[in-house]
């Protein structure tokens, strides 16, 4: 006999039936909205090819919370002007952010780790479409090895302490060029550090810098293993040619801000201890302690699976300048500077292997392409060109003459084994003082008597000029500003003066072997912060001169 509920029980069947409707309703609105949203990128017919879109970011990738600046600058089309710019800035499909009237400029913070895929929508005066799209990778901190937050605090000037005899210190200073190392324990930060290697480093900030010599730590010299925070080595840079002990500083913290994998940069006051003299330390001065490239930089930089991969060092005055320059399909025919090759590895060593050095200046300098396309695809798989314009345009901004488009130095080259190519990397900063110097051509004077290649031909094309020109812009609009390295300018000074002048004074000041009176560490703030005024003032119109296609430096001659 069938059963048959009662009323109550009818009553709550028809309930929960009505009830099993709204909820199939309400999702069934909610996937449709969720469609509707999501699906509002135009679709491929509907895109017109006549349209040129650009989508440009910076930084594109570093540490979370990244606030990404965005931009459309060179977007046109031929059937009238662009009257809207829409962003879907979160990756979601959906161009959520109208930036018209900021002119195509937005950004975003981005606090979740992982790789965005961010796109801008242009529309014309006729409605047509174009869509350009760009990348910004998003790393979490506590997947760094180091805690750079740390070691590289710089919103404080931290004491190191070198404790070693009279005699090793005397042997140091017998031939500085020779770069003896001597046997001492370190104290950073507090932390004691026995039998470590301590020793001058670098080539013209060594020879010529009188008693304020650049300095290293080797931390595990003498005992194997021995780190300091993860860390094997303390680079202390002397700011050679620098009376304001800001320009490594400021110029890093750009190279961050353009996206480059850029080292951490803190200020240290350093003093030396003679055990056996009986007399107190001496404070030897304020250094800009800066990471060095080595494999957990790379580890942190581009993941852990790529250490390994060869790392070569541009130095000309120890090598000659690394130039990319093609000169045969084997090492031996490239130049030899104090019985070395330019390209100078930094690992593997015992491999005399420069293969990938040399197929890398054969796709940059040494081949013959058809078509401007097929050069582009083949340098792009041998090398991030992006990192390269990124690098050049904020050498470029601070008038930069010791880097690779003048004299082939102060930089890195990594070989990634997972993506297969070079990462250009920036090192050795320092700043030029002429405000009005060229930002689309290399300078007459230096080392380059064969030319920049990858220089050269890059600027010859539209797409990498194109990007070239943005980033200019963007480091100009966001960072590259007055009021914003007025402010920087003036808190690094703030914050180093009190320590320059205490217990003696810093020895690049003060003392009988000098590189600057101290006159002009006080005035360094002034004379920075107009140098900027007045290349923010030239670099709005050299910009503006190039997107007017005014700028007859553009060569024709193809790759």
């Amino acid at each position: 006999m069938a059963h048959s509920g009662g009323p109550n029980e009818d009553k709550w069947l028809r309930l929960f039936e009505k009830s099993a409707v709204v909820v199939f309703l309400a999702a069934a609105g909610i996937f449709l909205a969720s469609a509707f949203i999501r699906d509002t990128t135009p679709p491929a017919e509907s895109i017109s090819a006549s349209i040129e879109a650009h989508a440009y970011s910076m930084p594109n990738n570093g540490w979370a919370p990244l606030t990404v600046y965005f931009s459309a600058l060179g977007s046109e089309s031929p059937n009238g002007a662009i009257v809207r710019y829409e962003w879907d800035l979160d990756g979601n499909g959906a161009f959520e952010t109208d930036a018209t009237a900021n002119g195509g400029y937005a950004s975003y913070t981005y606090n979740k780790p992982r790789d965005y895929t961010i796109s801008v929508r242009v529309t014309d005066t006729s409605g047509a479409v174009g869509v350009a799209s760009t990348t910004v990778t998003v790393r979490h901190p506590a997947s760094s090895s180091v805690d750079y937050w740390s070691v590289f605090d710089d919103t404080r000037v931290r004491r190191v302490d070198i404790a070693l005899s009279k005699a090793e210190w005397d042997k140091m200073w017998v031939d500085p060029i020779s770069k003896y190392q001597a046997k001492a324990d370190a104290t950073v930060f507090g932390q004691r550090l026995d039998d470590v290697g301590f020793r001058m480093r670098g080539q013209f900030s060594l020879r010529n810098s009188g008693a304020k010599k650049p300095f290293k730590i080797d931390i595990d010299a003498y005992i194997d293993g021995q780190e300091y925070e993860n860390l094997r080595q303390l680079m202390f840079l002397n700011s050679i040619g620098d009376p304001s002990l800001q320009y490594e500083k400021l110029a890093y913290g750009m190279m961050e801000f353009a996206g480059l994998p850029a080292s951490h940069v803190a200020y240290v006051e350093l003093w030396i201890d003679l055990t056996d003299d009986d007399q107190d330390p001496i404070f030897w001065g304020v250094y800009a302690m800066v990471e060095r490239v080595d494999n957990k930089y790379i580890g942190n930089r581009f993941g852990r699976d790529a250490k390994g991969g060869n790392l070569y060092k541009a130095s000309h005055a120890q090598r000659g300048p690394m130039d990319l320059v093609y000169w045969g399909d084997s090492i031996e025919e490239y130049p030899v500077q104090n019985g070395q090759y330019a390209y100078g590895k930094m690992n593997n060593e015992g491999e005399a292997d420069y293969s990938d050095i040399v197929a890398l200046c054969r796709t940059v300098d040494g081949r013959d392409f058809e078509t401007e396309e097929e050069y582009i695809k083949a340098l792009e798989e041998a090398i991030n060109v992006d990192a390269f314009l990124r690098y050049i345009a904020v050498n470029m901004i601070i008038d930069n003459w010791d880097s690779y488009i003048n004299t082939g130095n102060n930089y890195y080259l990594f070989n990634n084994p997972v993506s297969g190519r070079f990462e250009w990397i920036p090192w050795d900063l320092t700043w030029g003082g002429n405000p009005t110097s060229d930002v689309f051509t290399r300078a007459e004077f230096g080392m380059m008597e064969n030319g920049a290649p990858l220089f050269d031909k890059t600027m010859r094309i539209e797409k990498y000029r194109d990007a070239y020109t943005a980033y200019l812009d963007l480091i100009a609009r966001h960072y590259f500003t007055l009021e914003n390295m007025s402010g920087i300018i003036r808190r690094n000074h703030n914050l180093i003066a009190p320590y320059v002048v205490q217990s003696g004074g810093d020895k690049g000041f003060f003392g009988t072997s000098t590189m600057f009176p101290y006159e002009e560490f006080e005035n360094s703030p002034n004379a920075l912060i107009n140098f900027v005024s007045e290349r923010v003032e030239y670099l709005e119109e050299a910009i503006q001169s190039e997107l007017e296609g005014e700028n007859t430096a553009v060569q024709e001659e193809q790759p």
